[in-house]
């Protein structure tokens, strides 16, 4: 699949005016926004660090939607591990976007950008993915509407009988009781708790 301009699907813009800059975290190159780390840069032998390791599917998709791309920190391990995998990555924030393909080699020729809103883009997507991740933040808040029972079902069809749904959240005290959302529409099989993050592996059925 070779690599296709960025797909505006909503008028929206970004309003939130991030200030983005380079920093150094742990050895590597980090994009940062207002304080919080939202892409870690990632070498060709680098071995899979982060929540991002434990985002990473257990089979072997053909095809992932990555919702909140960053500056493709995922895009680029599933890419490493599988590099026939197809990839839709959906970013609300067109400054990020470009920020990203300036400064962390975003560019993959597996990989469709699709600048606009992940809510939107999933209530009118008719593709199916065998991996869907959801990594919805502004800043240090996460987006509720990831545990909207409208967001979810769309997930569920999305993904299909046999497809995996992935969800990171804050490990915080509100981290178990959005768990508990989740688990209302998807079948959660599987939670592993890191010192920060939370992540959820689901699926569309048990």
């Amino acid at each position: 699949m070779t690599e296709q301009a960025e797909t505006p699907i909503s008028p929206q813009e970004s309003e939130t005016h991030l200030r983005l800059r380079v920093e150094d975290y742990e050895g590597r190159r980090a994009l940062m926004a207002d304080g919080v780390i939202l892409s870690v840069a990632v070498g060709e032998k680098d071995p899979p660090f982060g929540y991002w390791a434990a985002m990473l599917p257990e089979g072997s998709p053909q095809s992932a939607l990555l919702l909140g791309l960053g500056a493709g920190t995922l895009a680029q391990l599933l890419t490493r591990r599988f590099p026939d995998i197809r990839i839709v990555g959906v970013d609300i924030d067109p400054q990020i976007v470009e920020f990203a393909r300036r400064h962390f080699d975003m560019v993959l020729p597996n990989l469709q950008i699709v600048v606009g809103d992940a809510f939107a883009y999933t209530a009118d997507c008719r593709q199916r993915f065998d991996y869907v991740a959801v990594d919805l933040f502004c800043g240090h808040a996460f987006q509720r509407g990831a545990l909207a029972r409208p967001f979810l079902r769309a997930l569920k069809t999305i993904a299909g009988p046999t497809g995996e749904i992935v969800v990171n959240l804050f490990r915080d005290r509100r981290s178990d009781v959005y768990v508990n959302r989740l688990a209302r529409i998807l079948h959660v099989h599987r939670v592993e708790r890191l010192s920060r993050n939370v992540i959820a592996r689901c699926r569309a059925e048990r």
